[in-house]
């Protein structure tokens, strides 16, 4: 009998959505808005997070960074960190100078200039694919000598192939190709192919500390660990040699690649619950909207209650028809706005940023829990409304 009662009550409620279909599309349209913008500030900020720590974890969380604006023996503070055991497995500097290199058609593009040691190689995990990478004569020697990232050198000379020995403009000076790389996703690629700058230019160290007067420059220096639970240990050492030189904190920088992925993961939940939260006020608002088209089918509808009454009709039995109503109309919207909001997130923000797109399915779980919630608390008002209408007055109602 149950059964019964709820499939009439379900029918009842369905004809008169169907029959009030721009105040019915109005108020779903709200509910839609709401959850897909849920899904697609959380997707957004979960996919790019997650792709930025998955990089880290591929192979950055072995690595520390260090940024100082002091000249540091780098054989001396290697021999330092191993001092009670072999902890790392290298350090390299790095430092960095922005300039112009003219291609070999003559354009001139933005260009990040890497100064970098021969170890580089393999401490930050650089896969070479044609020539040879930078040697220590090369330092010796001053050879003014690049390497070229792969897939930007079809840019500098319109072709992949023979590239090697040619001649590049950079800052003025003349330097010859002798390899070309590939990027591996480490932590320590994080500065590498910035956006802004169109050509990314390795040269050796010392060349590029002579000719871009950059001896008293700041510089960066990346520590490779042998596992990265000993970070922790070499981020004491580190601290502990630099103090011993005379520095102060502030007057240097240690950045852990683990911390770096505990803090981005960390970000990543409070700026999930803080757009959720946010786009979960569209939600409120589309409630209103519920709440007013319920309201206003009930005062529509007075005569009609009465009549039911007057034939049999409990007051549970009209509150029932209503509350289906308010939930047809969260159902409708929230399963279109999941629909949206995931075509979005799947659809739109692999192509635009170039990440992999993910969303938590807790995140859709909410979403349909917030929307049936509203959805009960904005049609519960209106429904008990209606069902204690006094059936004599209903039915004198015009």
């Amino acid at each position: 009998m149950g059964y019964v009662k709820f499939f009439e009550a379900f029918k009842i409620a369905a004809k008169s959505l169907i029959h009030n279909r721009t105040r019915t599309f109005l108020s779903v349209l709200g509910v839609i808005i709401g959850i897909c913008a849920i899904i697609v500030s959380v997707g957004l900020v979960q996919s790019v997070s997650i792709s930025v720590s998955k990089q880290l974890e591929e192979s950055g969380l072995d690595s520390l960074i260090l940024a100082l604006h002091y000249d540091i023996d780098i054989g001396e503070m290697s021999g330092y960190l191993n001092s009670k055991q072999n902890l790392i497995v290298g350090i390299t500097p790095r430092k960095t100078y922005y300039t112009e290199v003219l291609s070999s058609d003559g354009k001139n593009y933005k260009c990040e200039v890497l100064l970098l040691k021969p170890s580089s190689y393999i401490l930050e995990n650089l896969k070479l694919v044609k020539g040879r990478f930078l040697s220590v004569l090369d330092e010796e020697k001053l050879n003014k000598v690049a390497i070229v990232f792969d897939d930007q050198a079809e840019k500098l000379f319109n072709s992949k192939n023979g590239v090697l020995f040619k001649k590049l403009f950079i800052g003025g000076e003349e330097f010859e190709v002798i390899g070309t790389v590939a990027k591996q996703k480490r932590m320590t690629d994080i500065s590498i192919g910035s956006s802004y700058y169109d050509i990314n230019i390795i040269v050796p160290y010392k060349v590029g500390e002579s000719i871009f007067n950059l001896e008293k420059a700041s510089q960066m220096f990346y520590i490779k660990s042998i596992n990265s639970i000993y970070n922790p240990k070499i981020k004491e050492l580190l601290e502990e040699y630099l103090q011993n030189k005379g520095l102060n904190k502030e007057d240097y920088a240690v950045i852990d690649g683990r911390e770096l992925v505990q803090s981005i993961t960390t970000i990543s939940y409070l700026l999930s619950g803080l757009l959720g939260g946010v786009a979960a006020i569209s939600l409120i608002v589309s409630g209103i909207g519920i709440m007013n088209i319920i309201l206003v089918s009930v005062t529509e509808r007075t005569k009609e209650i009465g009549i039911r009454k007057a034939v049999g009709a409990k007051s549970s039995d009209i509150r029932l028809q209503f509350l289906i109503e308010s939930f047809l109309i969260s159902t409708i919207g929230c399963l279109v706005g999941i629909v949206f909001g995931l075509g979005i997130v799947y659809g739109v923000i692999p192509d635009v940023l170039g990440v992999e797109a993910i969303i938590s399915p807790i995140w859709i779980i909410i979403s349909i829990g917030i929307c049936y919630l509203i959805g009960l608390l904005a049609g519960w008002a209106p429904a008990e409304r209606a069902s204690r209408l006094n059936p004599i007055v209903a039915l004198r109602y015009e």
